[in-house]
């Protein structure tokens, strides 16, 4: 599990969508877990955090079924929360966003190939020969008039990025396959 867990925090997207969804300790939050249950107390004594922060960063992962808990009586007779990292639903997650991602590249290339598309120098806006036409060729915003968009550059970036997206979408699902979920018994969602 390390070697696939080290590989998953290893990508760039895996730390910046966390730090969006959990804010700035989200990643180290999620690297300190390593098959066993800890409590915020000693999250917070390892990352050198304030006990609210770290809760608050938990219970942004729990709202997205990433970080699960379960409850139980310590030696005092009162309660504590364990926590537990879904590794499995980061993947998930990730692997829904760049699908989306592949989507709306396919479907802005198919686009792109069919129409002409105009834009305003000031960068306002880009619309399609239609709408441009509709407008008598001057942008909406500031009035300016609106050229022709070299469309043969921007579909080749499109397609270079949906290459690379289809990579992640590839390595997202092979790790998938290989990690176990060892949630029974935890609260996820």
């Amino acid at each position: 599990m390390n070697k696939l867990k080290k590989e998953l925090l290893s990508e760039k997207n895996t730390n910046y969508f966390l730090e969006q969804i959990a804010g700035p300790l989200a990643p180290s939050v999620v690297k300190i877990f390593n098959n066993e249950a800890l409590s915020p107390e000693d999250i917070s004594k390892r990352l050198k955090q304030k006990i609210t922060t770290v809760r608050s960063t938990l219970n942004s992962l729990h709202y997205r079924g990433i970080a699960c808990y379960k409850k139980q009586r310590n030696d005092k007779n009162m309660y504590e929360f364990l926590w537990e990292i879904k590794f499995k639903k980061i993947i998930e997650i990730l692997l829904l966003q760049e699908m989306k991602k592949y989507k709306k590249n396919e479907d802005s290339i198919n686009d792109k190939e069919v129409h002409d598309f105009f834009y305003c120098p000031n960068k306002c806006t880009e619309v399609a020969f239609e709408i441009a036409a509709a407008y008598d060729f001057k942008c909406p915003t500031c009035g300016k008039g609106l050229e022709v968009v070299n469309t043969k550059n921007k579909l080749t970036n499109l397609k270079k990025q949906n290459k690379q997206i289809a990579e992640n979408i590839k390595k997202l699902e092979s790790l998938i396959e290989k990690i176990k979920d060892n949630t029974n018994g935890y609260v996820c969602e």
